[in-house]
C-alpha cells in the first residue's frame, strides 16, 4: 500500500509541466512582489533585483546537478521524484534566469553610465556570457526539436559539460563573495554561506558517485585499504580547510591579481582550488587497476 509520500509526490500538479508551471509561477510571484517595493527609477535598486532574481534561481541548478548522483547513493522516494523531474527542474533555472537577464538589460540599457561607473567587469563578462550562451543551448536541446539536432553523443557532451560549466560560474560567484571582495551589507552574508555551501554538497555527491562507481566498475569490493583512506581522509581535510577558510589564503584584494600579466584571468579558477585535493582523495579511494 503506497504511502503519503508516495501519493504527493505522484501528484499531477507535482510533476511534469504542472510542477514547473507552479516553480516558475512562484519564482515570478516573488519577483513582482519585489519589484513593487523597489525604487524602479534607482540604478542600485535595480541591480539588487539582479541578484534577487539569481537567489531564486540557483537552488535548482544545484537540485538538477546532483540529481543523477542522489540517486543513485540515496535510492528512494525523494530521489526518484527528484530524478523523474530534473529536465524540469533545470528549465526552472533557466526561466529564473530569464529573470535575471531581464534585469541586466534594464540595468544596462537604462543606466548604462552607472553601470560602467559601478558594475562593469571585464572578468565577469568572460564567465558570465558563456554562460548564458550554454545555459541557452541546454534549454533549446532540452526540447524534442532541438534534441533532434544533436546525436545522442553531442546531446550528453553539451549537457554534461554545460551544467558542469554553470555549476561552477555560479558556485564561483558565492565564493567572490566571501573571500575575494568585501561585502558591506551583514544580511547578505548568510545567504551567501548558504548557497556556497548547497553548491559544495551538490558537486560532493557527484565527486562521491563518481568514486563508487568507479571503483564498481573495476570490481573493487569493500573498503579501500588503510594507507589509501588514511591519504584521501588527509586530502579531504585539506580540501575542507581551504573552503571553510578561504580568507587564510586567498589575496583578499583583487588589485593583487591586477599587478601581474594575465593574472585577472589566473583570478577565476582559484576558487576551485580547494577542489584538487578532494577530487585526489576521490581518486585515491578509488584506484585503477593496471
Amino acid at each position: 500500500m503506497p504511502n503519503a509520500g508516495d501519493s504527493i509526490l505522484g501528484h499531477k500538479h507535482l510533476n511534469g509541466w504542472n510542477l514547473f508551471g507552479l516553480i516558475v509561477f512562484l519564482i515570478s510571484v516573488a519577483v513582482v512582489s519585489r519589484l513593487t517595493q523597489i525604487n524602479t527609477t534607482n540604478p542600485a535598486d535595480i541591480s539588487g533585483m539582479i541578484q534577487f532574481s539569481v537567489r531564486l534561481a540557483v537552488p535548482w541548478l544545484f537540485v538538477a546537478f546532483a540529481a543523477s548522483s542522489l540517486v543513485y547513493l540515496f535510492p528512494n522516494n525523494l530521489t526518484k521524484w527528484i530524478m523523474r523531474n530534473r529536465r524540469l527542474i533545470g528549465l526552472c533555472f533557466a526561466a529564473g534566469m530569464a529573470w535575471q537577464l531581464f534585469f541586466i538589460l534594464w540595468f544596462v540599457i537604462g543606466s548604462f553610465d552607472y553601470y560602467m561607473a559601478e558594475a562593469y567587469s571585464y572578468y565577469d563578462l568572460s564567465e558570465q556570457i558563456p554562460g548564458y550562451m550554454v545555459l541557452f543551448a541546454m534549454t533549446f536541446t532540452s526540447f524534442k526539436f532541438g534534441r533532434s539536432m544533436l546525436s545522442p553523443r553531442q546531446w550528453r557532451i553539451l549537457h554534461k559539460g554545460s551544467i558542469y560549466f554553470i555549476w561552477a560560474v555560479v558556485w564561483g560567484t558565492y565564493w567572490f563573495e566571501l573571500y575575494f571582495y568585501d561585502d558591506m551589507y551583514d544580511e547578505l552574508q548568510t545567504i551567501d554561506y548558504v548557497y556556497y555551501w548547497i553548491g559544495i554538497a551538490a558537486w560532493g555527491v557527484r565527486i562521491v558517485a563518481w568514486g563508487l562507481k568507479r571503483r564498481l566498475k573495476q570490481k573493487l569490493e569493500g573498503m579501500p585499504g588503510l594507507p589509501a583512506l588514511i591519504v584521501s581522509g588527509g586530502l579531504i581535510g585539506i580540501g575542507f580547510f581551504l573552503l571553510l577558510f578561504g580568507n587564510l589564503w586567498t589575496p583578499l584584494n583583487p588589485d593583487t591579481f591586477d599587478s601581474f600579466s594575465f593574472a585577472g584571468w589566473a583570478a577565476l579558477f582559484v576558487p576551485y582550488l580547494a577542489m584538487v585535493p578532494i577530487f585526489a582523495a576521490a581518486v585515491v579511494a578509488s584506484p585503477a587497476r593496471g
